[in-house]
């Protein structure tokens, strides 16, 4: 398996979303997931030094696209001044951003992966 930088991958993820030390400890888990994705999709034979920092950037979006969805599935309660509720936060243009962002990422790094085919026909979820 190709190593890529989890320490790069959190700095791309925290440069994306603007989390703040402690929020980046509360989503590690889904930094995790997707340097561990990143890593074990990758091509030994066909990766070079020149594709690691692209595969972190790639990594730092998944996760980053992971933390929109997060966001997005949350309950989201508005309190006016008059004590009226409204969950009324639309993140569907944020997540639409994050998707075509990581499916970016994703389309540089894909000459360097391994049978990845059903990770780029399953992007549009």
């Amino acid at each position: 398996m190709v190593r890529i930088s989890f320490e790069n991958v959190v700095a791309h993820f925290t440069h994306l979303s603007g989390c703040d030390v402690d929020e980046v400890n509360t989503y590690i888990s889904l930094i995790e997931n997707a340097w561990r994705r990143i890593s074990a999709l990758l091509d030994e034979n066909k990766a070079s030094t020149g594709c690691i920092a692209s595969a972190e950037y790639a990594a730092g979006t998944y996760a980053f696209y992971d933390y929109i969805c997060t966001q997005h599935a949350r309950e989201k309660i508005i309190c006016t001044l008059s004590g009226k509720a409204s969950a009324d936060v639309d993140y569907k243009g944020r997540q639409e951003a994050a998707r075509a962002l990581r499916d970016s990422a994703l389309e540089v790094i894909k000459p360097f992966m391994l049978g990845c085919d059903f990770l780029f026909k399953g992007v549009d979820g």
